[in-house]
């Protein structure tokens, strides 16, 4: 009897190897409505893309932006991310870029780097 730890395991292997056929036959996929789609001859690089940080447009408020928007600044992961949700949350908000600097992690060096990308605004 196969385990469903294994059953999984075949299941997201054969998921993997039809997109790597998908992508060896040229082809790209779509969603639409829903439904799976065949669409244009794309490349191997144009189908697999590699995973990074999301792109921010103009600065990033401290007060308001997500987690996912402040990953989005250099220098800043999801551990950092979730310590300055969590220190606006206990503050009641920022007050100055400067102050993220009492984030543990992010001194003057960091600051520098990230002063241009991060703006406060009242919530």
């Amino acid at each position: 009897m196969v385990s469903k730890r294994k059953k999984k395991e075949q299941i997201r292997f054969l998921a993997v190897l039809f997109l790597f056929l998908l992508c060896g036959m040229g082809y790209s996929y779509q969603f639409h409505q829903g439904r799976l789609e065949m669409g244009t001859e794309i490349s191997a690089e144009e189908f697999i893309k590699p995973a990074g940080k999301p792109e921010t447009k103009g600065k990033v408020n401290l007060n308001t932006a997500s987690a996912e928007e402040l990953i989005g600044i250099s220098g800043i992961g999801e551990k950092r991310a979730a310590d300055i949700i969590a220190y606006r949350e206990e503050t009641g908000g920022f007050s100055s870029i400067e102050e993220i600097m009492n984030i543990s992690g992010i001194g003057e060096k960091t600051f520098q780097e990230i002063k241009d990308q991060i703006t406060v605004e009242e919530i």
